[in-house]
């Protein structure tokens, strides 16, 4: 078979998914492609949208702001994809296409609105009841996790031989510095803008708990937040037992040297799609101690310390175990270096072509 062209709907790099998972997600997928043999990837994306080097632009215009644009895209992008002249589409973000004149994949990165019965998902939970029936019609599924594959077989009634679990990799600025000096005041970190899932609380009650025990540790909380999502995060730190000990940081320059220069990342959310901080983390050569729950077994496998969901003492008792022991720590490093080394966006990239190969050769629904 020669080369096909995919077009990938690339949206989302133009607006704030731009700097969380998906925005991660979306990018680096495109660069991977470049590089790989019969494809020819080209990205749907208004003249102002960032791309990868060596992307091709399918340029498309987008006027609409807030909620008007969902509905604007999903009216545009048939026409946008007719005219792309592609083999088969990608929609790999959270609004899948109402109609295709191509065979197409989705991605599904979590389902997290039917997990928590959280007010502030509703809209959400709604979205997807409205979209699930077109994920259905897409050719193939690709999921991060086998925990969101399953997730999708369950809540959309999706073919599971027609769902693809496709891990993320990990970016290249993510590696150790040893020379990199160690933070003044010593600190743990956490990493993930807000949601009701994220988790916070918990990771507030394991710097309260350091504290309980004298070790000298703030958490610090990173992550790209608006001002709503900072509201409700000071909502959550004004009932914390230590506020004192937590300091929100919201956007960061140089993510890899705040692993780098954290004692250990904790990783308290109660649920993920895949959890690219705990990967991240490894790769830096930053202890991990996580809730074993969803994905996050699925990234950290023997990378990292794994204790039982939502159980917050023995999170605090990993952390200072690790903290009183350098012989742990330096295993805990080594061991999570040789897991997020399994990662890999190459990798990721060449499954996704193999994906869009089959998808080619189906019946557009």
């Amino acid at each position: 078979m020669g080369t096909s062209t995919i077009a990938v709907d690339a949206r989302r790099l133009g607006e704030g998914s731009a700097y969380r998972g998906i925005g991660t997600y979306v990018r680096n997928l495109l660069a991977s492609l470049v590089d790989v043999d019969g494809v020819d990837v080209a990205a749907l994306a208004t003249p102002e949208t960032p791309l990868p080097a060596g992307v091709r632009r399918l340029s498309m215009r987008r006027r609409a702001r807030g909620r008007l644009l969902t509905f604007e895209h999903e009216l545009l992008l048939p026409r946008d994809l007719a005219r792309s002249g592609a083999a088969v589409a990608h929609s790999p973000a959270l609004d899948p296409p109402r109609r295709s004149p191509v065979p197409w994949v989705q991605t599904v990165h979590d389902l997290i609105p039917f997990a928590f019965d959280d007010p502030e998902l509703a809209i959400e939970r709604r979205r997807w009841r409205r979209f699930g029936p077109r994920v259905a019609r897409a050719a193939a599924v690709v999921t991060p996790s086998q925990a969101s594959a399953d997730q999708a077989v369950a809540e959309l009634g999706l073919d599971a031989e027609r769902v693809h679990v496709i891990p993320h990799g990990v970016e290249p600025q993510y590696r150790p510095n040893p020379a990199a000096p160690r933070a003044q005041q010593p600190y743990v970190l956490y990493v993930g803008a807000w949601g009701p899932h994220k988790g916070y609380a918990e990771a507030m009650e394991v710097a309260a708990a350091l504290a309980d025990a004298e070790y000298p540790h703030r958490l610090v909380i990173a992550g790209r937040q608006d001002d709503w999502m900072l509201g409700r995060i000071q909502r959550v730190l004004d009932r914390a037992r230590r506020p004192d000990r937590v300091e929100v940081a919201n956007y960061v320059d140089d993510l890899a040297a705040l692993y780098r220069g954290a004692d250990a990342l904790v990783v308290t959310s109660r649920h993920e799609g895949f959890g690219l901080p705990a990967l991240e983390a490894m790769a830096c050569g930053t202890p991990v101690v996580a809730f074993a729950n969803t994905a996050i077994p699925e990234v950290v496998g023997d990378g990292g310390e794994l204790v039982p969901d939502g159980d917050v003492p023995a999170m605090a008792r990993a952390v200072r175990a690790l903290l009183d022991s350098d012989t742990l720590r330096q295993s805990l490093v080594q061991r999570g270096l040789a897991r997020a080394a399994r990662f890999s966006w190459r990798r990721s990239g060449e499954a996704h072509a193999d994906v869009y190969r089959a998808a080619q050769r189906t019946t557009v629904r």
